[in-house]
C-alpha cells in the first residue's frame, strides 16, 4: 500500500471527530512500513482538527508507528504499549496526548449494531435459499418416484370370462 492510501485510510478515522473538548496537541506520525513510509500530522487548534501529510516540528509527541500497530491502536483493538512492546511504534514526548487525539475518534461501535442485523438477515436468507435448494430436488424427487409407480400401473387388459354353462 502507498503511503498516499494509508494516509487517506488513517484520516478517514477522523471523520466526524469531535475535538471540542481536548485542548490544543500537535503529533507528528510517521509509518515504519517499508512499502508506504511517510508522515503526517494531526492537530487539534482551538477544538478544530487537521489531519495533513506534511511534517510538524513544533508538537507535542512524535509517534513512529507501523500502519497496522497505528489502525490496531486507533481502532481501539490494540493499545500504544502493546505496540511499543512489541517494537511496532516508538514515541517521543507526551504519550498523553497521543491518547488525546485517539479519544477524539468517534467510536465504530455506534454503526456495528446495523452491520450486526444485515449480516444476520444476509445469513437467515442464505440459510433459507440453501433449505429452499435442497428441499426442492427432494420435493421433484419424491413426486416423480410417486407418478413413475403410477405410470407402471397401467390398467391391464381385462381378461375375457368365459362362463361355462352346462345343458
Amino acid at each position: 500500500m502507498t503511503f498516499e492510501k494509508a494516509f487517506e485510510s488513517i484520516k478517514k478515522k477522523f471523520d466526524g471527530a469531535d475535538a471540542s473538548k481536548v485542548g490544543d496537541l500537535a503529533i507528528q506520525i510517521t509509518f515504519s512500513d517499508e512499502d508506504c513510509g511517510g508522515t503526517f500530522y494531526a492537530e487539534i487548534k482551538n477544538g478544530a482538527l487537521a489531519v495533513e501529510p506534511y511534517d510538524y516540528h513544533d508538537n507535542n509527541a512524535a509517534l513512529t508507528i507501523s500502519k497496522s500497530a497505528l489502525l490496531g491502536y486507533l481502532g481501539r483493538r490494540s493499545s500504544l504499549d502493546k505496540a511499543i512492546a512489541e517494537s511496532n511504534g516508538s514515541v517521543y514526548g507526551d504519550a498523553a496526548k497521543i491518547d488525546d487525539l485517539r479519544s477524539v475518534i468517534p467510536k465504530a461501535d455506534k454503526k456495528a449494531p446495523v452491520a450486526k442485523k444485515a449480516t444476520a438477515e444476509k445469513a437467515a436468507s442464505a440459510a433459507k435459499k440453501a433449505t429452499a435448494e435442497k428441499a426442492a430436488p427432494a420435493a421433484k424427487k419424491a413426486s416423480a418416484e410417486k407418478a413413475a409407480p403410477a405410470e407402471k400401473k397401467a390398467p391391464a387388459a381385462k381378461k375375457r370370462t368365459t362362463k361355462k354353462t352346462t345343458k
